[in-house]
């Protein structure tokens, strides 16, 4: 997964709730930068990632029967990293 603008996005949220995110988890620094963000995404496997994803929507799928989740997804552009062989970011909003 590429963190070109995805960690900044999950730090501004992080920020933006931090008084929530207190309520579960322990902040002695406070939120993670946007760089802690990316360097954990870039760690992670697309298709690890992808099958827990689709577990999860299937999981809320489940919960509501008669009811569907909009899936939206969009794929930025310029947002790749060749030299590395990482492709272009997907964001997915349900």
């Amino acid at each position: 997964m590429s963190g070109l603008i995805t960690g900044p996005l999950i730090e501004l949220f992080g920020q933006s709730r931090h008084a929530w995110f207190q309520q579960f988890l322990a902040l002695p620094n406070g939120i993670p930068s946007h760089d802690t963000f990316n360097r954990e995404f870039a760690l992670w496997d697309a298709r690890q990632f992808e099958t827990a994803f689709r577990q999860w929507v299937q999981t809320v799928y489940s919960l509501i029967p008669r009811e569907g989740v909009a899936i939206d997804g969009k794929t930025v552009h310029r947002a790749h990293n060749r030299k590395k062989g990482q492709s272009p970011l997907h964001l997915v909003s349900a």
